[in-house]
């Protein structure tokens, strides 16, 4: 399938497959079914009940569930490596580091549905669809965040900042989107210093 150019909130342009309206309309009733009842404990059949077609209908568009799942996740990995490749072209600095967190918060914001599911979800988190591409956006995520040289402390703080802003957005799904940025952004505003507060007592 081709590809297309969406722009988003800030004007950036994300790759994204082009789907048909049925193809659409499957992944959808699949977050769905996957959020309510989890991946291992939904089958296709389900998805192709709550549609209301057959099962063949769903294979047309997805062999197995595995194809569906990737499906549902590439377009937000897609849009975070986009984020993390404009980030990483930045000048390093205090200014980079605050760009690439407040960019993250603002992407989690846009799938806070899909992330919630996936955070608690460990059997769709594990497949290799998500668990590889997981691991690499991760380790980049933390490197932006607390930049240093792959040293412990800087490992240490990528990952307790990012597993901060990702849990306090994903714990407040229903909030005012508005009002959880700018707690977050002050969140965010405390975790910094505090990294480069430990970086100064390292020395």
């Amino acid at each position: 399938m081709a590809r297309v150019l969406r722009p988003y909130r800030r004007g950036v342009a994300v790759a994204q497959v082009e789907r048909s309206g049925s193809a659409q309309r499957v992944l959808d009733v699949a977050l769905a079914l996957f959020t309510e009842h989890g991946f291992d404990g939904t089958s296709l059949q389900q998805i192709a009940d709550r549609l209301g077609v057959t099962k063949a209908a769903v294979y047309y568009h997805f062999r197995s569930k595995d194809d569906l799942l990737a499906a549902l996740v590439d377009p937000a990995f897609a849009e975070l490596e986009d984020l993390l490749s404009r980030t990483e072209a930045l000048p390093r600095g205090a200014a980079r580091q605050k760009c690439a967190l407040s960019e993250f918060v603002d992407y989690l914001l846009r799938h806070r549905e899909a992330a919630a599911w996936m955070s608690r979800d460990a059997a769709a988190l594990t497949r290799p669809a998500v668990w590889e591409r997981a691991q690499g956006t991760q380790r980049r995520l933390e490197a932006l965040a607390a930049p240093g040289e792959d040293d412990p402390l800087s490992r240490l703080w990528g990952g307790a900042i990012t597993q901060a802003l990702a849990g306090a957005v994903l714990a407040q799904p229903h909030a005012d989107e508005d009002w959880l940025r700018t707690e977050v952004a002050e969140l965010s505003a405390h975790l910094l210093s505090g990294y480069r507060a430990a970086r100064r007592r390292q020395g």
